[in-house]
């Protein structure tokens, strides 16, 4: 909102002034149906999606992006349920379930069939597999194969349908024979993919600081699981246009090596692997976080000119002659880097984090409308904590969080789809994940018996 007298400011390129009114006016209303999902269509209604997926969270992820957009997704669980049901932190749940796997029932079916040792759950699970258009499982390569229910038998009956399988390395090549057994977790696929070895402070800080470092909380779980809705979309498309089903191969190494490929590649091309550069970026600088009065903030200036606007802002000229050409600011030599580091969070650190946000949008609003500031955009922007986030109006607007209630589980709060739609949106309808819930429903629905 803008202040008694002031002009409200209008940032859109191809936004005539003649034309603005009738613009916002237009926008606003793509906005709001945007942030309204009801009365929409779901893309995936019909569609049934078996989550075998068992100690696993990345085809339980997987599962909760189809489940968004409509699919009719069975949560397939042996009797005593999915074990990744008591994973959580600090021991915190709701009733016996823990909070990741409660965030990740949205929308979702639950029944209890023993595929390890019931030969008539099995029998029974192809049938449902006969009617489904997609299969997601996380077993050891070639075990749901050895127990008749692999993609090469369900396959025969139903060429239609799309068999998501996600290992540790995949179906093929001799890493994945060598280790076929071995157990995948978030901490696995982040070692084997190379990142930890890049995350954090260089190999030359003091302990404990030089050690590798684990990136976020099952990153790779969930890069994973995204990479598996993703191939599993395009695949409902191709069935879509040809009548054809196919096998999704997920290996987690991969997937999340995706996420580090700058590096390998120009390691790769450069013949020089890149080491751990702490606060520093591979390419652009500046670019990183910087310590504030009160926290810290980031700041992207990369550009030449983005550079020369933000040494302005904070009354550093006297850097430019060294650092004036983003080649001068590639940080190949780390120390010589972290002078200009030091440099900048020398003023940083006399400012609050908003004062840092306000000079960069002040100088940015001037540059937009001026010539010769050279069109220069600093980036500076506030970090976030956790409490932070939860209070910010901009996700209470924007519904990044929801309150749920369920007759088990009671009143929660979960975050919610980051994917908005005007015309076909995700949403949540519900969050219920008793075990074997709806083995009455499945069974009635889709193999006919009472």
């Amino acid at each position: 909102m803008s202040g008694k007298g002031e002009k409200e400011q209008v940032y859109a390129r191809y936004v005539t002034s003649g034309k603005t009114q009738e613009h916002l006016a237009s926008w606003g209303k793509t906005l709001a149906e945007v942030m309204n999902p009801e009365g929409k269509p779901e893309v995936l209604n019909e569609v049934l999606i078996l989550d075998v997926s068992q100690e696993n969270f990345s085809g339980i992820i997987a599962a909760s992006f189809f489940a968004e957009f409509g699919a009719e997704v069975v949560k397939i669980e042996p009797p005593g349920g999915d074990p990744m049901r008591q994973v959580t932190p600090y021991g915190a749940n709701v009733k016996g379930v823990g909070i990741p796997f409660l965030v990740e029932g949205r929308n979702k079916r639950y029944m209890t069939l023993d595929l390890k040792n019931s030969e008539q759950d099995r029998k029974d699970f192809a049938r449902l597999a006969e009617k489904a258009a997609v299969v997601i499982e996380t077993f050891f390569p070639g075990e749901m194969d050895s127990w008749g229910i692999g993609y090469r038998q369900l396959s025969l009956k139903n060429p239609g349908l799309i068999y998501i399988a996600i290992t540790p390395y995949g179906h093929y090549t001799e890493k994945a024979r060598q280790f076929a057994r071995l157990p995948d977790s978030d901490l696995t696929c982040q070692a084997g993919s190379g990142l930890p070895a890049q995350v954090g402070d260089p190999a030359n800080a003091p302990e404990p600081y030089n050690w590798p470092l684990r990136a976020g909380m099952w990153a790779g779980w969930y890069i994973s699981g995204l990479s598996a809705a993703l191939g599993g979309t395009v695949a409902l498309v191709h069935r879509q246009m040809t009548g054809e089903g196919q096998m999704v191969d997920i290996a987690t190494m991969d997937a999340y090596s995706n996420m580090v490929g700058f590096p390998a590649t120009i390691g790769y091309t450069w013949e020089k692997a890149r080491p751990r550069i702490g606060v520093l970026d591979f390419i652009l600088y500046p670019y990183g976080l910087w310590k504030c009065k009160d926290g810290y903030v980031v700041i992207a200036a990369p550009r030449d000119h983005d550079f020369r606007a933000l040494l302005k802002i904070l009354g550093l000229w006297h850097l430019e002659d060294d650092w004036r050409h983003t080649p001068d600011r590639i940080p190949d030599v780390v120390d010589q880097a972290m002078v200009l580091y030091k440099g900048i969070e020398e003023k940083t650190l006399q400012y609050t984090a908003d004062e840092l946000v306000k000079k960069a949008l002040t100088y940015s609003a001037k540059s937009a409308r001026s010539k010769w500031r050279g069109g220069g955009v600093p980036i500076v922007m506030k970090m976030m904590t956790p409490p932070m986030t939860m209070e910010s109006k901009q996700f209470a607007i924007r519904k990044i969080f929801q309150e749920v209630e369920d007759e088990n589980l009671g009143k929660f709060v979960i975050n919610t789809n980051f994917v908005k739609m005007s015309e076909s949106p995700p949403r949540i309808k519900w969050v219920s994940s008793t075990i074997g819930k709806d083995n009455e429903y499945v069974r009635k629905k889709y193999l006919g018996k009472e």
